[in-house]
């Protein structure tokens, strides 16, 4: 089921799946990417803009340790654009 347009969700988004794929000089950055691709693909976004709060929560312990976990608020909006249909846009930040 997908998030309506203005609801709000809380999220625990498992970034503790990455850890094995990744090698530890990569887990923060990769870390940001698979928050924005966990949020797009569970609220149906074509678009995520994470808050700076999200990045420095993952980035808090270094490159190499981000949280193994992290409690995410997302709201959704649709928004119009010229020559466009309507392109649903989430919003990341902490919870």
């Amino acid at each position: 089921m997908a998030i309506k347009a203005g609801e709000e969700v809380i999220f625990t988004v498992p970034i503790k799946k990455i850890k094995k794929i990744v090698p530890r000089w990569k887990r923060a950055p990769r870390a940001v990417k698979f928050v924005r691709e966990f949020v797009a693909r569970h609220a149906k976004a074509q678009e995520v803009i994470i808050d700076p709060k999200v990045n420095e929560k993952i980035w808090e312990r270094g490159i190499e340790k981000p949280p193994s976990k992290l409690r995410v608020k997302v709201k959704v909006e649709e928004e119009k654009r010229e020559g466009e249909e309507t392109v649903r846009i989430a919003y990341v930040t902490l919870a």
